[in-house]
């Protein structure tokens, strides 16, 4: 009956906005946790784990994404706040580098949008595990001199641009698709990821999912061989640099998008639609995410549903199915049970997307097994 209560809430939710708004949000996490915890008065899973304190003072160490940092950094100062005798030390340096660290045992988790194959799993001396911790959309953003409107963006246009065959902003592709607007004869300036980037993978894999030449040429890749443009190694630098740079266009996270102030575009998505990166384009892409369940190491790129935003990702922290430190596995154990539950509380205020619903109970089953 409780969790059927919750999904009528969320249900109505649903129907009477137009956007997730955090009020929606918490009415969604609220039914998350309730169908964990149960109806009766048993003590939730999370006050269950925060029962087992570490021995510590323990010092988790992490590495990797840029796309989910501004969510990290705000995460993990509120888990050392939380009095359980650990904190958590993380360098934003970039997904594959996360990968290659934590492959090399010099950091215990990395964060990534690059999901492991099976092949590269089986090169780690301990099999990490994939651990969804929130989700988020990459965006078109530019500085188009004269143009102050929203510009719209097919996918045949964004692989045009960052592949070089478009050069002008008044392209017959773009021109096309942003009737409304005067663009200007001016070339495109691209700028574009330098280091081994989640961004630029999320990106790659919606212009491989759409368009057979990117796919053909370039591929789904952390790191491309671009042929055009200049490069900036992390989110906020390659923001800084478009926002400063007449004619330019570039590609970063919605929330760093929010957080410089610079313009971006809608993306037609797989119903022809061009749809704006929000919260509810955002949520309508997880829903169509499948069974994360089983496998959590899924593509939501180009989702087929008609308020979907096209280019959205999931975010993973990769954390070793086992450590031989017994107080770095439990309080590995409470990090990742803080954010799958108060931790989702917090990205639903910086513009991110929370976890489905639905996953939520197979991840609380791989939290509690991690002993």
């Amino acid at each position: 009956m409780c969790s059927h209560v919750a999904s009528v809430h969320l249900m109505e939710t649903k129907r009477q906005v137009k956007y997730f708004h955090r009020k929606s949000f918490v009415l969604a996490l609220a039914a998350s946790v309730l169908s964990l915890s149960g109806c009766g008065g048993t003590a939730a899973p999370e006050k269950q784990a925060a029962s087992q304190p570490v021995a510590g003072p323990v010092r988790l160490k992490g590495a990797g994404s840029t796309f989910a940092y501004l969510a990290y950094e705000k995460w993990f100062a509120e888990f050392k706040k939380r009095g359980q005798n650990a904190e958590v030390v993380y360098q934003p340096t970039g997904s594959a580098d996360g990968i290659k660290q934590l492959e090399a045992g010099t950091v215990d988790f990395a964060g990534t949008e690059v999901p492991l194959t099976d092949e590269e799993v089986a090169r780690f001396k301990v099999k990490p595990m994939h651990i969804p911790a929130l989700m988020g959309a990459i965006v078109p953003i530019y500085n188009v001199t004269g143009v102050d409107t929203e510009l719209k963006f097919t996918a045949k246009a964004l692989a045009g641009i960052f592949s070089g065959k478009i050069k002008k902003w008044n392209d017959p592709e773009l021109v096309k698709a942003n009737s409304g607007a005067t663009l200007p004869a001016e070339s495109i300036v691209v700028v574009h990821r330098t280091d081994g980037s989640g961004t630029t993978y999320a990106l790659t894999d919606f212009l491989s999912r759409t368009n057979a030449d990117w796919k053909k040429n370039f591929g789904k890749s952390a790191t491309v061989k671009w042929t055009v443009g200049t490069g900036e190694k992390s989110s906020a630098e390659l923001a800084a640099k478009v926002k400063q740079t007449p004619n330019s266009i570039g590609y970063v996270e919605l929330n760093n998008a929010i957080l410089a102030k610079v313009a971006h575009g809608s993306v037609q998505n797989s119903a022809g639609k061009f749809q704006k990166a929000d919260l509810e384009s955002m949520g309508a892409a997880a829903e169509a995410a499948g069974h994360m369940e089983t496998d959590p190491r899924v593509s939501i790129a180009n989702a087929p549903a008609k308020n979907a935003y096209p280019i959205c990702t999931f975010n993973w922290l990769l954390v070793p199915s086992e450590m031989e430190d017994a107080d770095k596995r439990t309080a590995m154990r409470h990090l990742m049970q803080y954010v799958i539950h108060e931790g989702q509380k917090v990205v639903m205020e910086m513009d991110y997307g929370i976890l489905p619903e639905g996953v939520a109970p197979a991840l609380q089953d791989m939290v509690d097994k991690y002993k």
